[in-house]
């Protein structure tokens, strides 16, 4: 990692809050040491298993920027699915989005402040998780952002980002689960 680049770390905790009813969101903001500009920012849910009784209930009231994962990851009930219980994750780290400015897209400078983030969380049995697509300040949470046409002769965009960023974070160690949703085993 370039020892220009830092990573600061930061959330918001409120006081006299039940935390079983809120998210616990952090946000890694990516700057150069000199001078010391914010250039891009990863938004990080943590979540430990067992720790609040229907996680995915406290997703859907306090989603973030959260897509399809919440869906994927857990039950409506709150349990993990068994393609995720199989892998007995001690900690998982929803990316909810990576956003870097415009003279630094497309380098995958944000892609590895971000996976160098998520490690920097772990603990060991962490996972990881992602849905790489574009982020699209105008869809909410739950919307498609990525736009799919059944006709192989019409492709949008977006097709192409979310094609390129699936193979960028399959390069970083990351695999499918369901529904374009990607996993990974980090470990500290």
């Amino acid at each position: 990692m370039d020892d220009r680049l830092v990573i600061a770390y930061s959330t918001r905790h409120f006081s006299e809050t039940d935390w079983t009813l809120r998210a616990d969101r952090w946000t890694a903001s990516f700057y150069e040491n000199e001078p010391a500009k914010v250039f891009g920012t990863a938004v990080i849910t943590r979540v430990v298993p067992g720790a609040v009784p229907n996680i995915r209930e406290v997703l859907d009231a306090d989603p973030g920027v959260l897509d399809r994962i919440p869906q994927v990851i857990f039950t409506e009930d709150g349990r993990m699915p068994p393609a995720v219980a199989e892998l007995q994750p001690s900690l998982l780290l929803l990316l909810e989005s990576v956003e870097v400015s415009d003279e630094w897209r497309g380098k995958g400078v944000g892609m590895r402040l971000a996976v160098e983030a998520l490690r920097r969380f772990s603990v060991p049995g962490t996972l990881a998780v992602c849905y790489p697509a574009p982020v699209h300040p105008q869809h909410g949470p739950g919307e498609v952002c990525s736009y799919e046409s059944d006709d192989p002769e019409v492709r949008r965009p977006d097709e192409e980002a979310v094609a390129k960023l699936r193979r960028a974070w399959e390069g970083h160690g990351f695999s499918l689960l369901d529904d374009g949703v990607y996993v990974r085993r980090m470990e500290p």
